[in-house]
């Protein structure tokens, strides 16, 4: 009964343990995919903090250079302007 039983079912057997080995060969690549996405992803929303930080530094930037006293600052600091009545020092190595 058993040999006349495996005669008929062996191809479901064959199917069963083909498809069992295909879901996981296909399940192990997907995880992979998805450890990598997530790691874009998250390298993908540092960039984006980094990217807001920096328009709102520039944003800042921007609102402040109509103010008499950035604009004083920047011209001492790149220029080396100083205002009348104050001493500028030179040093040298």
């Amino acid at each position: 009964m058993s040999g006349s039983w495996w005669r008929k079912w062996w191809w479901v057997v064959v199917f069963c343990l083909a498809a069992t080995s295909l879901y996981l060969h296909f399940i192990q690549t997907k995880k992979c995919q998805i450890e990598e996405l997530s790691s874009r992803f998250a390298e993908m929303k540092k960039e984006k903090l980094f990217a807001l930080q920096e328009r709102e530094s520039l944003c800042l930037q921007i609102e402040s250079q109509s103010d008499p006293s950035w604009i004083e600052m920047i011209l001492m600091r790149d220029l080396g302007v100083v205002p009348e009545g104050w001493l500028k020092v030179h040093f040298t190595k």
